[in-house]
């Protein structure tokens, strides 16, 4: 699909719906974003060897157009699409009917249940870009969700297909599928101070290479978007399947706000061998300047994002091992030969001019260190972004 193809897709899409909310009991509204990215870096010796130099530059990380619409009191459809790097893709397009307020079900194409991170847009978290750790996080997939809560319990799950749905009919390849489930507890979130505590676990059948096998794997880009060369990573061609697990913390005392995950992976694999890996992060943020209580989000279980002329600062630390000592003992195998593990200490600004335009500086200092490399790689990137959204 083009552009032009889309974009008139979109218009036409939103003159019929305008249309209809003549007549009908039916709210339209036009929603929209776009991120533009600047970035510097700096490497040792044994990343410029290893990697090659990292070049200087801007970059377009979205563009969003898009539509919310309301139907009575039940009903609601949001369809967008991002227009990035001369390519258009579907983001989050999906109907939803809710029994009551704290009641809902989804289907469309949405992201997958898994982890606070999943509460939040890239353009609503501390981070430019995700923690490493967080390449756990499935991503968008098609399917089919439940979300229920009430004060102190919230619960969301559904089953999904995987990616080739999107790009594959089945009578290339198998497709695999994903089920998965986020549960938080919130005990005390009250004037300003409170904190939850959630435990979400996923199983994913391996998705078809469209060679006859099955694969699972990781690619972590260093933390930025404007240079997006790897900076390890790991491909089981062999896997069966995968169990994911993560922990999470979510604290806020008026205009402080502490999140962290944990994250455990295991892949089954052909012959009864197996594939262990884990990551972590946590970050602080506080509103410095103009400070106001940060307001918990009771719908999608994560903090709203302040939007009248605060300044945020953000500090980070995380980690991510795709190594396994035991399977890696014999030595680095073809799809393993990027396995590594990689840190990063991490510090941000963030100036929220209004609840449409803001301004952010994240600094990151990351250490990789690759199985069977003697040396391990570090990287500096300052990035400086400037979002609009609608």
């Amino acid at each position: 699909m083009n552009i032009k193809h889309s974009l008139l897709l979109a218009v036409t899409s939103l003159s019929t719906m305008t249309a209809l909310s003549a007549q009908d009991k039916l709210e339209v509204k036009v929603t929209g974003r776009a991120l533009f990215d600047a970035a510097t870096y700096s490497q040792n010796d044994a990343a410029k060897k290893l990697d090659g130099t990292m070049n200087d530059g801007i970059g377009f990380r979205d563009m969003r157009i898009g539509f919310k619409a309301y139907y009575g009191q039940n009903w609601y459809f949001r369809g967008d699409a991002s227009f990035t790097a001369n390519k258009v893709s579907l983001k989050d397009v999906y109907l939803q009917y809710s029994f009551s307020k704290n009641n809902f079900l989804r289907a469309g194409h949405y992201t997958v249940p898994f982890g606070l991170s999943s509460a939040y847009s890239s353009a609503s978290k501390e981070y430019l870009d995700e923690p490493e750790a967080n390449i756990y996080q499935p991503g968008r997939r098609i399917g089919v969700m439940h979300t229920i809560s009430n004060k102190n319990i919230w619960w969301q799950y559904g089953a999904f297909a995987d990616n080739s749905a999107l790009t594959t009919s089945t009578d290339k390849a198998p497709q695999g599928y994903t089920v998965a489930g986020r549960l938080v507890w919130r005990p005390i979130l009250d004037n300003g101070v409170g904190f939850h505590v959630g435990f979400s676990a996923l199983h994913r059948k391996a998705e078809s290479d469209l060679k006859g096998g099955y694969t699972i794997g990781y690619a972590k880009k260093y933390l930025t978007i404007v240079d997006k060369r790897n900076a390890m990573g790991i491909q089981l061609n062999d896997a069966r399947w995968e169990n994911k697990f993560t922990a999470e913390f979510q604290g806020i005392f008026h205009n402080v706000q502490v999140s962290s995950q944990y994250y455990w992976s295991h892949v089954n694999r052909t012959g009864d061998k197996a594939y262990d890996t884990k990551g972590f992060y946590i970050s602080a943020r506080g509103m410095i300047v103009n400070p106001v209580d940060y307001k918990y989000n009771y719908t999608t279980s994560g903090v709203d994002t302040p939007n009248s002329k605060n300044l945020e600062l953000m500090l980070g630390y995380g980690f991510l091992d795709l190594t396994d000592a035991g399977a890696l003992s014999g030595g680095v195998i073809p799809g393993l030969a990027g396995a590594g593990k990689m840190t990063d200490y991490s510090a941000g600004l963030s100036y929220y001019w209004n609840k449409y335009v803001a301004l952010r500086l994240n600094y990151h200092h990351m250490q990789v260190k690759q199985w069977g490399q003697a040396d391990t790689k570090l990287v500096n990137a300052l990035q400086f972004r400037v979002q609009y959204m609608f």
